[in-house]
């Protein structure tokens, strides 16, 4: 049984003892937890319990900056104790061509997924966006075009009077519950990415930026839809942090299908990230998440 902690509690303890982390009466075994995300700023942590948790799944920190307007999230990074050398070479030399077939096929595949939930919302939409070629610069127009149809079309779908994305300083709860739910998807694949042995700073879409996993955002691209369909499943839960983090907790143990199966979406982000690797230097194709029409429906 895999647990995902939600920390809200102002004062408290956490320390590890016998493999458990403890806090007061509570405990929970730390080879079960799949997720933490800790929304208090007053928790007291012991080093080991964090070496430990880290090696163990994402643990995510949380709080709503009231300036700003928005959820500030950062993850603990685990050390790197397995490194996978052929792949961070690989990705370092990747040719023109060959970053160009993978960075156009996570936004194609993104733009599809996206499509896909709004054809679970309006069935007379045509089954996919029309590209006449499939070169970068002509996905990266497509990509930017397809954002003004599709967020104003699954605004309307919320039945919300809300038109536009706001990215920062999100006014509204829904762009705030997309915002959260982004970075915890994001934070999640650079543990990953860290998991496979790999570099998450060194991306192909996302120019390099001092301390962002520019790979880890290339990689949540096809993967945006799921945080999607989860605000459109509990637009109830938007404005309350306990259960808003419990959706997203929920999220990772929603079973997707992928490459013929159908599996969580933790194990879905594990089998993508090595698919990655494996698919750099082209003798094996990457298989990028493809949302399938059940899996859009509400």
């Amino acid at each position: 049984m895999i647990n995902h902690l939600i920390l809200l509690s102002e004062e408290q303890d956490l320390h590890v003892t016998d493999g458990k982390l403890i806090s007061g009466h509570r405990k929970i075994a730390i080879d079960t937890l799949g997720s933490i995300q800790c929304f208090s700023a007053g928790c007291r942590w012991s080093q080991t319990a964090l070496e430990l948790l880290v090696s163990q799944c994402p643990v995510i920190m949380s709080r709503w900056d009231k300036q700003q307007k928005k959820w500030k999230t950062f993850s603990l990074a685990p050390r790197a104790r397995y490194v996978n050398p052929t792949a961070l070479w690989k990705l370092c030399r990747l040719s023109p061509q060959r970053a160009t077939q993978l960075a156009s096929g996570l936004l194609w595949t993104k733009v599809c997924n996206q499509h896909e939930m709004l054809r679970s919302f309006d069935p007379r939409l045509a089954e996919k966006p029309q590209l006449r070629e499939n070169s970068f610069n002509r996905i990266l127009r497509l990509e930017a075009s397809y954002a003004r149809f599709f967020w104003p079309r699954y605004f309307a779908a919320l039945s919300t009077d809300l038109f536009e994305r706001e990215k920062r300083k999100a006014t509204h709860p829904i762009n705030a519950a997309l915002n959260y739910g982004y970075g915890f998807l994001y934070h999640a694949l650079e543990w990953q990415c860290l998991a496979s042995g790999l570099d998450p700073t060194v991306g192909i879409i996302h120019k390099l930026r001092r301390s962002r996993p520019s790979l880890a955002c290339d990689l949540i691209e096809p993967l945006r839809c799921t945080v999607e369909l989860t605000v459109v499943r509990h637009l109830d839960d938007l404005q309350e942090p306990r259960r808003l983090a419990g959706h997203f907790a929920e999220l990772f143990e929603t079973p997707f299908h992928y490459r013929g199966g159908k599996f969580r979406l933790r194990s879905i982000l594990r089998l993508m990230v090595e698919s990655f690797a494996r698919g750099l230097d082209g003798k094996e194709p990457f298989h990028p998440f493809l949302l399938h029409a059940r899996d859009a429906c509400l």
